[in-house]
């Protein structure tokens, strides 16, 4: 056994794209990217970003909606990687920006099941959606609607070593509170760029296994 605790992002990092980005650019108004720019730039935080984006659909049917959810493919090596951490009780914790609704279904629809998830909430009702932010705190520096930080300050058990794997902008701060960062894309990037300690780049969760085994 393993004395560590695994948190990880979802879009980008289990998926092989950005979930809700894909989303946007199918079926939204197109000002979602000045909105998403807005974003970018540090003018708002994410939370006013996915709340003002999500506004931004026609009437939508929830078939679609499944369709579309339906074709978004993970990391293949992720279901291999996610038992490896079960069989050596390494806890795991899927920390998203994103929604739990895509969350869910996407990874059910890989046999993936028993995964704690801390996100988003997104509910469908007469052609619309219903947004909420269960993990919302006021004092989050970046305005993010999942404070990472605080979900890994409010679960972490102090005795183990804490991993993590990113790819973007939401994963920032949660990098610096960490004991070892597996990152790739603009999580990549920051972590050089700001010479974070203990950065290993990866680009399937296979990789990260065998890192973890040679520990």
């Amino acid at each position: 056994m393993k004395d560590y605790q695994f948190f990880c992002d979802f879009d980008g990092t289990i998926t092989k794209e950005d979930t809700l980005n894909k989303f946007l650019s199918l079926y939204a108004d197109k000002e979602w990217l000045k909105v998403e720019d807005e974003w970018v730039r540090g003018k708002i935080g994410s939370k006013e970003c996915i709340e003002r984006q999500m506004q931004m659909f026609p009437a939508m049917d929830e078939k679609t909606i499944k369709e579309f959810v339906d074709s978004i493919e993970i990391d293949p090596t992720f279901p291999d990687f996610l038992e490896y951490l079960r069989q050596e009780n390494i806890d795991f914790y899927i920390v998203s920006d994103g929604f739990d609704y895509f969350i869910k279904r996407i990874l059910n629809n890989n046999n993936i099941f028993d995964v704690k998830i801390f996100s988003n909430g997104l509910k469908f009702e007469n052609g619309k959606f219903q947004i909420n932010f269960p993990y919302f705190i006021s004092s989050c520096e970046n305005g993010s609607g999942v404070c990472k930080c605080n979900v890994i300050k409010s679960n972490r058990i102090v005795t183990k070593r804490l991993l993590y794997a990113g790819d973007g902008m939401s994963d920032f701060c949660a990098s610096k509170k960490v004991d070892i960062l597996f990152a790739k894309g603009k999580l990549l990037e920051y972590g050089k760029n700001t010479k974070i300690d203990n950065l290993t780049e990866f680009e399937t969760f296979e990789e990260i296994k065998s890192y973890i085994k040679a520990l």
